[in-house]
This record gives C-alpha cells, structure tokens and sequence, in this order.
C-alpha cells in the first residue's frame, strides 16, 4: 500500500513520489487533497476497476496509470483513444 491524495472538488487521485516535494506539497493543502491508502500503482490493475465508457477522462487517465502507463503519456490521449487502447489489451 501506498499514500495518494484525492481532490475533493474533482475526484481526481494523484500518487506522488513519497517524500518530493509534491507530495509535501499535497500534504499541506490537506483542505483540497486528501490522503488515502492505495494498491502500489507498479503493479498493473491492482486495485483498479474498469470505468464506463462515458466515464470523465481523469477517471479513464487513474486507470490507465494503474495498468502501467505513466500520467504523462495517459493524459496525452484523449478518452475515446485511452478506452480503445486499453479495450484492446484486455482482448489481446
């Protein structure tokens, strides 16, 4: 398990490198992103459910992360494209 932090207003879940200065960061805006306790994202799917295909691209970039994909590269995509893509390693 490891500490993410979850924006309140968004829903969105950040996993930050534990001890930079972003999780110190997240850590002090304890009003907007609160800690959590995740699955560790190194391992692909672990703890992650598959969101609908209506879903808001933030919750499509969460999964993407959590079957390997770095935020950078799963945020490059638009939502269609990350469900496609990861429609198609699922059948593969």
């Amino acid at each position: 398990m490891m500490l993410a932090y979850r924006n309140v207003r968004t829903d969105e879940l950040y996993a930050p490198e534990p001890g930079s200065w972003m999780a110190e960061r997240l850590a002090a805006l304890s009003e907007v992103w609160q800690p959590i306790e995740v699955t560790d994202p190194a391992e692909p799917g672990a703890g992650a459910q598959r969101p609908a295909k209506t879903a808001r691209k933030a919750d499509w970039v969460d999964y993407a992360m959590s079957r390997g994909y770095s935020r950078d590269d799963a945020e490059s995509l638009t939502r269609d494209d990350l469900a496609r893509l990861l429609d198609e390693q699922e059948q593969a």
